[in-house]
């Protein structure tokens, strides 16, 4: 113990305890202070008021109370980076400039050989390296620390600075690692950190062996559980198989065409979030997995499943295996019965040179069209999907679609362009300048819309019976189109289809439900939601309630005009597309009308009052 911190406890200043630390806290030692950062005891100044003088970083001469001192400062050893940052500035400049690869290293022992980078980054910046220049400093370092083997800079930024024990050979210490990780997303991890230093292997194909072992051990037991992990761990095994020469997985291991053929029924909802590397390595499983041409169905099953990436890499294996017009044929089919999703129908206008070429048409235009209000419809009018900012960015799609189309199907075309509501005036005006200037005899539509001879072909209805409508379609396509076709699946295994009368009936059956599919569509897509909110009452019309009198009789009967899908016989509610309606739309009170009836025949009523309807009523 220190002679004069011996006399403070004679003195009955400090305790034992106290002062032994302050016996350790001599001057030249290096301390860190939480607030204050690191520093240099300068001296004891005991004589002036028991208190300890040292020369912060920025801040020298600055004096501590005995007590404070003793609890808040940290000792340093003389080699720690922020010891020599404070001592040897100029030294650890130079060593930033012309060694990175030791100043790194300096860092990492003096955290315990693993830190994160933005402590690397806190020891560092500003004082060896300027803010300004750290980022351009660190890009060049991590090139340099690439040769250095036994320090492991991170892939992902999250992920710690590690120094290994340089008598370790790296690749041992990875495989170790690896082995020790028990969870799925460890040892991904640690096998992304393997397939990015593959460099630091000496015998790759041998080391990995016992990592190869692992994975498919593991895949086996877990897969049910967490598919997704499953498929990437197998998958990225494959990738570094096929990096290393003369490499391959031990003798019975599992394979990707194994699990995707196990997990047929999963795969498709699990591919969301594999890396987009993997896709194309998991889609060329499927001919091993479904072989004698099962793997195609697959395929173009997923088609309709999977989100845009996988689009174009199922397309090149479908191409690669010699079944583009297998793709061709289902596309134009999906066409037909516009059940292309949007990522499919973002492909087929990316690949119309391309893969897609024969699918590219005046009507995918109108499939394209219908995407894009169906997204209106469910959404609301301010909604843009990527399918419309695909279309508007699109400068040559609109045109192409064009060129050698009938022009009664370009006209077609041009009609719903003018009348859709799913873009906005300037969109529209947009998109119809690109049809006029590949079919010039388009301008004529241009100039009678503008002059207001525009076709509504459109339904108004009322919002509550627009989503029953919507929730028919869901069941619909969801549960009696799904059921429909395992019934077919069930009926087909049951052998000769010419002698099954439940596969006939089923797929009887399939027909009708695709027509019912078909017109809900259409009828959904026409459909324009309202309230009837602040109908005018000077004349009937839809979202009113008249009276009118029978001229022969004298009865006096009540009758309300709603949307076209909200008759409803019991409550004298009539669509105002019926001839009933007709006949009183645009009379006032007072006024006469012809009103069919039961026989086919007409009889004269009188309005006597006209009021709005009220939904809460």
């Amino acid at each position: 113990m220190n002679p004069e911190a011996q006399n403070l406890v004679a003195a009955g200043k400090i305790s034992t305890a106290d002062a032994e630390k302050l016996s350790q806290l001599e001057a030249g030692t290096f301390v860190l202070h939480k607030s204050w950062g690191v520093g240099r005891v300068s001296e004891w100044d005991l004589v002036g008021g028991d208190r300890l003088i040292i020369d912060f970083e920025g801040k020298p001469g600055h004096a501590l109370k005995l007590g404070f001192a003793i609890s808040s400062l940290e000792i340093l050893p003389d080699t720690h980076l922020m010891s020599r940052r404070l001592a040897e500035l100029d030294i650890l400049k130079e060593m930033a400039k012309k060694n990175p690869t030791g100043l790194v290293e300096l860092a990492l022992q003096s955290s315990g050989n693993k830190m994160s980078l933005d402590q690397l980054e806190g020891l560092i910046k500003p004082h060896i390296i300027a803010e300004a220049d750290y980022k351009k400093w660190w890009e060049a370092t991590k090139k340099v620390l690439k040769a250095a083997r036994h320090i492991v800079v991170p892939s992902k930024r999250q992920d710690p600075l590690v120094l290994r024990d340089s008598g370790e050979k790296p690749g041992t210490v990875m495989v170790k690692e690896y082995l020790g990780k028990r969870d799925l997303k460890g040892k991904l991890g640690v096998l992304g950190l393997i397939q990015k230093d593959l460099d630091l292997f000496e015998n790759a194909a041998s080391e990995l062996i016992p990592v190869f072992q692992d994975i498919s051990d593991t895949v086996r037991k877990a897969w049910r559980l967490h598919l997704k992990e499953s498929l990437q761990l197998l998958l990225a095994r494959d990738e570094i198989i096929d990096s290393i020469p003369e490499c391959s997985a031990p003798l019975g291991s599992f394979k990707a065409s194994d699990l995707v053929s196990e997990a047929r029924t999963l795969i498709a909802e699990n591919v969301a979030g594999l890396p987009a590397a993997l896709y194309g390595r998991l889609y060329r499983a499927f001919p091993a997995a479904f072989p004698d041409r099962g793997w195609v169905t697959e395929l173009l099953n997923h088609l309709a499943r999977t989100g845009g990436r996988a689009v174009g890499e199922i397309a090149t294996v479908l191409d690669a295996n010699g079944e583009i017009d297998a793709l061709a044929e289902y596309l134009k089919k999906a066409v037909r019965n516009r059940t292309l999703s949007q990522d499919l129908l973002i492909w087929i206008c990316k690949e119309r040179a391309g893969l897609a070429k024969s699918v590219f048409s005046i009507d995918l235009g109108h499939a394209v069209l219908d995407a894009v209000e169906n997204d209106a419809i469910s959404g609301g009018p301010k909604r843009a999907g990527r399918l419309e900012d695909a279309m508007s960015a699109d400068k040559t799609l609109v045109s192409e679609l064009m060129e050698d189309a009938d022009l009664e199907l370009v006209s077609l075309f041009a009609k719903r362009l003018l009348n859709t509501t799913a873009f906005d005036e300037l969109t529209r005006r947009s998109l119809m300048a690109r049809v006029i200037k590949a079919r010039p005899e388009m301008e004529s539509l241009m100039v009678d819309n503008n002059s207001g001879a525009r076709e509504d072909n459109s339904l108004i209805v009322s919002w509550e019976s627009l989503e029953k409508k919507k929730a028919e379609l869901n069941e619909l396509t969801t549960v009696k189109i799904p059921h429909n076709k395992s019934e077919i699946q069930i009926a087909r295994e049951e052998g000769d289809l010419r002698e099954n009368g439940g596969y006939k009936a089923a797929r009887e059956q399939q027909t009708v439900l695709n027509r019912m599919k078909d017109e809900l569509e259409r009828d959904v897509n026409r459909a324009r939601g309202t309230d009837f909110a602040n109908t005018p009452t000077d004349k009937v019309g839809m979202g009113t309630i008249v009276e009118y009198s029978d001229a022969a009789t004298g009865t006096l009967e009540t009758l309300t005009i709603l949307g076209a899908w909200d008759s409803d016989v019991e409550k004298n509610i009539v669509s105002y597309l019926s001839e009933l309606a007709k006949s009183l739309t645009g009379k006032s009170v007072g006024e006469e009308a012809e009103v069919p009836t039961d026989t086919g025949e007409t009889r004269k009523v009188k309005i006597t009052a006209i009021r709005a309807f009220n939904p809460g009523a």
